[in-house]
């Protein structure tokens, strides 16, 4: 469990930092947009360039407006835009509206959304595809240790029979599978069979199971709603 902790805390960090990345962003492009200047420019040509969010999956390439412009006091200015698209999103001498920063006009951006805000859109989604997890698992963990404490105190305490152990495939972390105890029990006033299995153990308990048989903590009123005790196991260090 400490490792799925830390897995998730890690992926929360992450994702926290992202979003506060693009508040930075927010915030910068907002002061641009204050004081930035709108002039004509034309597209002089397209870059054909690896893009700068390329992985280890290869090289994702993507055409960059390379542009030119006139500030309003007479300077020539080229820049090269930062959001580039395949196909191209602009043809050669096409015109265009730029935002330029008057003291640095060399810091300027083509007058489209996805310039202006691209970074801090693309920040948020992966803030948000970071932390989702992370804040999943502190929900899911806290409605659970919630569930546990109330059938410890309040649950029908039986006996099921231990019928084996199995690797959860269906959960993956950090490369690793958790095992789980299953056992069954047959509720002699319905004559109904029901089917337990415990919590994720991040080791093989085979060895330390020594019974036949398991406490199982059930609902008395919904016996999908239960817990399988299983504190007599060693503690992960």
């Amino acid at each position: 469990m400490k490792v799925v902790r830390l897995v998730f805390s890690i992926f929360f960090v992450v994702g926290l930092g992202l979003l506060v990345g693009s508040y930075f962003t927010v915030r910068h492009t907002r002061l641009f947009l204050q004081t930035a200047v709108s002039v004509p420019g034309v597209v002089v040509e397209n870059i054909y360039r690896a893009s700068s969010s390329s992985r280890n999956q290869g090289p994702s390439w993507s055409y960059y407006p390379h542009i030119r412009f006139q500030t309003t006091d007479g300077h020539e200015i080229d820049f090269v835009s930062s959001t580039g698209s395949s196909p191209p999103s602009y043809s050669v001498n096409e015109p265009v509206t730029i935002l330029y920063d008057p003291q640095q006009p060399y810091k300027a951006s083509l007058n489209s959304f996805g310039s202006l805000w691209g970074a801090t859109i693309a920040l948020v989604i992966l803030g948000v595809a970071f932390t989702a997890p992370g804040i999943g698992f502190i929900v899911w963990k806290n409605a659970s240790d919630r569930k546990n404490a109330w059938l410890h105190q309040n649950g029908r305490r039986i006996q099921a029979e231990i019928t084996g152990v199995e690797l959860d495939t269906s959960l993956t972390v950090n490369g690793a599978n958790p095992y789980r105890i299953l056992c069954q029990w047959l509720d002699p006033a319905r004559n109904e069979m029901h089917v337990f299995h415990s919590g994720h153990i991040w080791y093989d308990p085979t060895s330390y199971i020594t019974g036949k048989t398991l406490e199982v903590l059930v609902d008395p009123n919904n016996p999908h709603r239960y817990t399988v005790e299983t504190s007599f196991l060693p503690k992960v260090v």
